[in-house]
């Protein structure tokens, strides 16, 4: 009986000194289960960390018509990044949307309840726009700022971790100083799961005339402290060489033999008896011509007629001969309007067609040439 009694006292005082580390898991006394845990804080006397840029991208401003934020997450190309082509119409810009994932070491709360994040995009560093972009510098400087607003944990996490991460999946860049990836930041106990993080989105124009090239963003993300998180990332404004005319037809009239006989345009589009041509890509351009022969022939292997064309009063006339392409002098900058002069010069008549009527078929095209560059 004694030596019961003494094994039973030692099985009592093991657990006495076991309660301590196995109380979050026991039931003590009939009591729930307490662990204590130690809490603090320090006063924050300066202005905090500062927010963090997760990752950002650009994008399409296409989406679904069930939710006000459904973008689609899409652009232009397959290549890494995002790439965009302009509309291709006058005065007809192409939008875009800048997103981006956000956080803050200070609470999310730091930067929605009296902060603010911004997106700025930035000129092509080495291209000028000329006179007549309403900018008219360029050069790396500013186009806009645009304010990002918050979408909802559900519209955010749809957007970044299943449509651009499955579908577009090398669209957005990632802060790389920690580095954050698809998986950190759309984990199951994530950020944007916890709403420790938000994506935040804002859209701007493009111009029809805002040159082709490369276009710097750069996303802020300030406290309400003034504390900044930037993150800064590249998208391709694609080239698109495309013209426009206000005339489909070019008549010459009333033409003599070896008489030169010339067809002004004019500045004012819309005149179709006055040829005009604008510039409605993001490329400067060169104006190309073809025109067969008319009917009129030749004469001991020589054309009996030829043409001559510019673009501009101040260019010089060039002169092509039919079924070849030709290149016209005076090339038109991104939004410019000009004339298109014709002429063209008959060395012979068909002796059957003395008093016909004569018609053919003129194509016009353009090529893309060099933009201007900024001047150091």
């Amino acid at each position: 009986m004694k030596r019961f009694l003494v094994i039973t006292t030692i099985l009592a005082l093991s657990l006495s000194f076991s309660l301590p580390a196995l109380a979050a898991t026991l039931e003590v006394n009939g009591a729930d289960p307490t662990t204590p845990v130690s809490t603090g804080f320090t006063r924050d006397t300066g202005g905090g960390a500062a927010p963090i840029v997760k990752a950002k991208w650009e994008m399409n401003v296409n989406k679904e018509a069930t939710t006000p934020y459904g973008y689609l997450g899409t652009d232009d190309s397959i290549s890494a990044g995002a790439q965009f082509l302009p509309s291709g119409k006058y005065q007809v810009s192409k939008r875009i949307a800048v997103c981006a994932v956000v956080t803050d070491p200070d609470g999310v709360a730091d930067i929605t309840n009296g902060g603010a994040v911004y997106a700025d995009t930035y000129y092509p560093l080495d291209i000028a726009l000329g006179a007549n972009h309403p900018v008219s510098v360029g050069c790396g400087q500013l186009t806009s700022e645009v304010s990002l607003t918050q979408l909802s944990k559900t519209d955010g996490y749809e957007l970044f971790c299943n449509k651009v991460r499955n579908n577009n999946t090398n669209l957005p860049a990632f802060n790389q100083s920690l580095p954050y990836t698809y998986d950190e930041i759309c984990a199951a106990d994530g950020e944007l799961m916890k709403e420790t993080a938000y994506v935040f989105c804002g859209e701007k124009d493009l111009s029809y005339e805002d040159p082709a090239g490369t276009y710097k963003t750069l996303v802020l993300a300030q406290d309400k402290a003034g504390v900044d998180g930037t993150l800064v990332n590249n998208f391709e404004y694609l080239p698109l060489t495309a013209f426009e005319t206000d005339f489909n037809s070019v008549s010459y009239g009333n033409v003599k033999l070896n008489t030169h006989k010339i067809v002004n345009g004019d500045l004012s589009f819309g005149t179709a008896s006055l040829p005009t041509v604008r510039n409605i890509g993001n490329t400067r351009i060169a104006m190309k011509v073809w025109q067969n022969d008319m009917g009129l022939g030749k004469t001991n292997g020589l054309w009996n007629v030829k043409w001559d064309g510019r673009v501009g009063s101040g260019a010089a006339f060039t002169a092509y001969d039919p079924e070849i392409w030709t290149t016209l002098a005076n090339e038109l900058n991104l939004s410019e309007t000009n004339e298109m002069d014709f002429s063209i010069d008959v060395f012979k008549f068909p002796p059957d067609h003395t008093s016909a009527s004569y018609t053919g078929d003129m194509v016009l095209s353009a090529t893309a040439v060099a933009q201007l560059l900024c001047q150091e």
